[in-house]
């Protein structure tokens, strides 16, 4: 198993928020320590990105951690993960990160290029611990650390609980890239 900090293997999430059962909270990383948590993010996406509607195959699924390694060197980079644990100590089962840094393609691929923009790229929440608010605490915290001006994300448009939590979030789709097939959805939503 790995020696990842705060890691265990799933199991099926319980209803947070009550006394004697799991809660979930979100906990900030910056790029010095992200590498300890590369083989978590790996388990998280092979168990995400191979459904629907990414249908991606489970070891391409897992280069999600191999992207995180390499925009962990990009300014303005930051890590949120979401942890469920038993009770208010600082461990606990990563069931969800989000990541992102400033200045991205997206601005460019959109046709509205900018210097000071931040791309929120990556984000996945497991399967049984969806419908909890588990995705809108990794947006918000992520979004709230975040450096710069306008955000940018890139998505599936048939990724429908995501594209409900961004437009309750005010991001608006910009521009549509059929060439880019898993994510062809260019979204934006202004700083603040």
């Amino acid at each position: 198993m790995s020696a990842t900090p705060g890691y265990r293997p799933s199991s099926p999430g319980r209803p947070s928020g009550r006394p004697g059962v799991a809660r979930t909270r979100v906990r900030l990383v910056g790029a010095s320590q992200a590498t300890a948590y590369r083989a978590v993010l790996a388990d998280v996406g092979g168990r995400v990105f191979t459904e629907p509607p990414w249908h991606e195959p489970y070891g391409f699924a897992r280069t999600v951690a191999v992207r995180m390694l390499i925009d962990r060197h990009q300014p303005g980079f930051v890590l949120a993960l979401a942890l469920e644990s038993e009770g208010e100590g600082e461990g606990g089962q990563v069931c969800g990160f989000a990541y992102g840094h400033l200045a991205s393609r997206l601005a460019a691929w959109a046709g509205q290029p900018g210097t000071d923009d931040f791309t929120l790229k990556e984000m996945a929440v497991l399967p049984e611990m969806r419908g909890r608010g588990t995705g809108a605490a990794l947006h918000d915290a992520l979004l709230t650390a975040a450096r710069g001006g306008p955000r940018w994300l890139a998505t599936h448009p048939a990724a429908t609980a995501a594209l409900d939590l961004y437009r309750k979030r005010g991001w608006r789709t910009v521009a549509y890239r059929p060439e880019r097939a898993m994510t062809p959805l260019i979204m934006r939503k202004a700083h603040g």
